[in-house]
């Protein structure tokens, strides 16, 4: 199975534009048409080996475009599956079993980055039944490994659930975890997963639990600053998006600023490989979006400075960057810059198509509309 990453188009056109060619232009130099060209860069289909290695030649791009469609190497092969069907029925894991479950895990949050939650929740759902299996008899001195492996395949597969909009298999699959992490006592998974229920709440409508939840996970003992940086963010976030004043909100993003400079002082968890720079640029500009959104004026302005830095062409994952896009175009829009907006939604749609990602294509949409809507 192929993967397109869905950045391809995107990065096909800037490719195009810094070469100052028109798609007629480029077309002629790589022996295709003007309108199979517009295709690709809108999604809509999707470019060939031997038609992205003339555009890398055409366009210098040194091998850029060719290195975005990939067969990943998560997809299960047949020795694979007779392994893990053989390791559901036995009570017995080994060392390695335990590492290649926790390999197995980092390639799944790769794939999730490339291609989006709905192509990868249901391996991964799978595998975790097989775990769970797994710890229900597992004993002996293997034991703590083996349910750490399993916190840790919960959080992710929580995660995936609540990323395609399926509440209850998240809430169900992370208080799986949570159970384990109390067995384990690792209160830094403990607290990713109450900032992800979190998160959860929040597109529930349920700002209230959301804040209460991003606060509960800053009160375990232990947690990594980049962590804490995350549920501090969240908390400030679900206040500015429920009426509290600009001056509250921003002590808490502050707080958050400060968790996150102290990041080097030692490694964070592998879960939290995502807790980069970029990333916490973009959560911030959300709230400056937010306190926009709630008629505080002055905040427009700088939500969409964050945002567009967070969110450079060269720091976008697929797996994240979709509405985070439409937050962008937003943004744009409050300052009036229209174009740049449309622009910002046209690339979440065209994420949207390349994972089928329903939600998102639906998000995009509605941004696009309330451009033209007429101002109340």
């Amino acid at each position: 199975m192929r993967v397109v990453d869905p950045r391809l188009p995107a990065t096909l056109r800037a490719l195009r534009e810094q070469a100052g060619l028109s798609l007629r232009d480029l077309a002629k130099r790589v022996y295709s048409s003007r309108s199979h060209l517009h295709d690709i860069e809108h999604g809509r289909r999707r470019p060939p080996p031997d038609l992205l290695g003339r555009l890398d030649d055409a366009l210098q791009a040194g091998g850029r475009l060719t290195a975005m469609i990939h067969t990943p190497a998560t997809v299960l092969d047949g020795d694979q599956v007779a392994r893990l069907h053989h390791a559901s029925r036995t009570s017995q894991i080994s060392a390695g079993g335990i590492t290649a479950l926790a390999d197995l895990l980092a390639a799944q949050r790769r794939l999730d980055d490339a291609v989006g939650s709905g192509a990868v929740l249901p391996a991964a759902a799978m595998q975790l039944d097989v775990i769970s299996g797994l710890v229900v008899d597992a004993a002996g001195s293997h034991r703590h490994a083996l349910v750490d492996v399993a916190a840790q395949w919960a959080q992710f597969v929580g995660w995936l659930h609540a990323a395609v909009g399926d509440a209850a298999g998240a809430e169900r699959t992370w208080s799986a975890g949570l159970a384990w992490t109390a067995e384990t006592g690792d209160t830094d998974l403990a607290a990713t997963i109450l900032s992800f229920r979190g998160y959860a709440a929040e597109h529930q409508g349920q700002v209230g639990a959301m804040i209460a939840l991003s606060q509960a996970a800053q009160h375990q003992p232990g947690v990594h600053p980049g962590q804490l940086a995350y549920s501090a963010g969240q908390e400030a976030r679900g206040m500015a998006s429920s009426g509290h004043q600009p001056s509250v909100v921003l002590g808490v993003l502050d707080r958050s600023a400060e968790h996150a400079a102290r990041q080097g002082e030692r490694p964070p968890p592998a879960w939290n490989y995502f807790h980069t720079e970029e990333f916490f640029a973009v959560q911030r500009g959300i709230v400056y979006l937010n306190l926009a959104d709630a008629g505080h004026a002055g905040f427009a302005d700088r939500a969409v400075e964050l945002l567009a830095t967070g969110l450079a062409p060269d720091r976008r994952r697929p797996g994240w960057s979709g509405a985070h896009l439409c937050e962008l175009g937003d943004a744009h829009a409050h300052v009036g810059a229209h174009r740049d907006a449309e622009a910002a939604y046209a690339e979440a749609a065209s994420l949207a198509a390349a994972t089928g990602d329903e939600r998102l294509a639906a998000r995009a949409s509605a941004g696009v509309r309330a451009l033209s809507a007429p101002s109340a």
